[in-house]
């Protein structure tokens, strides 16, 4: 096999794996959570903020959804059992709509990446753990 058609395969072998990983945590949380990957991501990604919220249009760009996508996605955790988040606007910024990670929301998400970072423990080689590693780098 020549360079191009090894990399090739490499590409569609990762992919494998990466869906395989995607769709075992999609699973974990939709069973015991009721929410996605997606949902799971806009609620890490509050929660590593220090005020614990962002701008709508700032997680459009960090979760790779439309508009509308995420304006659904946000509004069915609103409706979540859990309320882990918000939507607010503030006095001296009236024009941006923020998501907020409620009290609620910080709680779970902490047990909830907790149980995540296991899973993915339980579940990858040490070698799967360097490899993923070298691509946050």
């Amino acid at each position: 096999m020549n360079q191009p058609e090894q990399l090739i395969h490499a590409w569609v072998n990762f992919s494998k794996f990466h869906n395989r990983v995607t769709q075992s945590l999609d699973y974990f949380l939709q069973q015991k959570y009721h929410f996605g990957l997606n949902e799971f991501y806009l609620m890490m990604l509050l929660n590593e903020t220090s005020e614990k919220k962002l701008r709508l249009s700032q997680l459009q760009n960090m979760i790779s959804l439309s508009q509308s996508a995420l304006s659904r996605l946000v509004s069915r955790l609103e409706q979540h059992h859990l309320q882990p988040v918000e939507r607010t606007s503030y006095i001296d910024d009236k024009r941006s709509i923020y998501v907020v990670l409620t009290p609620s929301g910080q709680q779970h998400i902490s047990t909830i990446q907790s149980e995540v970072n296991i899973i993915l423990q339980e579940s990858l080689s040490e070698k799967d753990i360097s490899n993923i590693q070298l691509f946050t780098e």
